[in-house]
């Protein structure tokens, strides 16, 4: 006999059904009601979530994007502070100080300047708007 006639017979045997009572133990093993479905798992396997998500990202991104820097850019310095902060750095190397304490002595000179130069240092008010007795300056 060959091994497809086998195949063929063993195809066409009727198994036999199982009896009564081992079908219903089965049965009354097996739960009725599904489980439930936990929100993880709806908002995980639901295409819309999902969406949304990459959504709520792209508009994120877009956002930080279309707001700008969060730092206005520096003010150009002049050159005569730029050679002031360097006279005004050279010289605190030579009275002792380490080179970033010299740095910091000479962004402050610098930053101090600016804010006289552009009439901030009372909050934003020049002494110049005053009027002192009628007298002239």
């Amino acid at each position: 006999m060959k091994p497809v006639k086998i195949e063929i017979r063993l195809r066409q045997i009727a198994w036999p059904s199982p009896p009564v009572d081992l079908r219903a133990r089965v049965l009354s093993a097996v739960p009725v009601t599904s489980p439930a479905v936990s929100w993880s798992d709806r908002v995980w396997f639901s295409r819309a979530w999902r969406l949304a998500a990459v959504a709520v990202v792209l508009v994120a991104v877009a956002i930080e994007y279309v707001s700008g820097p969060t730092r206005p850019p520096a003010p150009a310095v002049s050159a005569r502070a730029a050679a002031e902060a360097s006279v005004i750095e050279e010289t605190a190397r030579q009275a002792g100080l380490s080179p970033e304490q010299a740095a910091a002595l000479a962004r402050r000179a610098v930053a101090v300047e600016e804010n006289a130069r552009s009439g901030a240092g009372f909050g934003g008010i020049a002494l110049d708007d005053f009027d002192f007795g009628g007298e002239p300056r």
